[in-house]
């Protein structure tokens, strides 16, 4: 059973919805209990981002033609180099200790980034092909 575009885009919003009144909860709640981020936090906002995104990109996507994996294919390749140049600004602010963070912190704010970076270059690059 296929899902109607109209269908798909309220799935995806829905979710979007959702991941953030998430982000926010747990967001609040970390900040309310004298905490820093642990990282999940981080995850779910990419998480929106993603939701909203695909919840644009349904209707193209859907089809799976010609111009929807070119724009994957670009989008990939951009976001490859972006993720490298994320790495390349963390390393020296971790090493030199200007930003202090744990492992799992830096693993969700590298997946954070990763998921942001891929799906935003996909909507911009579907308003260029």
């Amino acid at each position: 059973m296929q899902m109607s575009s109209k269908a798909g885009r309220r799935f995806f919003l829905f979710s979007g919805l959702l991941f953030l009144f998430y982000s926010l909860l747990l967001s609040f709640a970390s900040i309310s209990t004298g905490g820093a981020f642990v990282g999940y936090e981080l995850v779910f906002l990419g998480s929106t981002v993603m939701c909203f995104c695909l919840s644009y990109l349904y209707p193209q996507f859907k089809e799976n033609d010609e111009r929807s994996k070119r724009i994957r294919e670009k989008g990939m390749f951009v976001s490859y180099f972006f993720i490298l140049g994320y790495m390349v600004v963390l390393m020296p602010l971790l090493y030199f200790e200007i930003i202090q963070l744990s492992g799992y912190q830096t693993v969700s704010l590298l997946a954070t980034l990763t998921i942001i970076t891929v799906f935003s270059s996909f909507v911009v690059l579907s308003k260029r092909y």
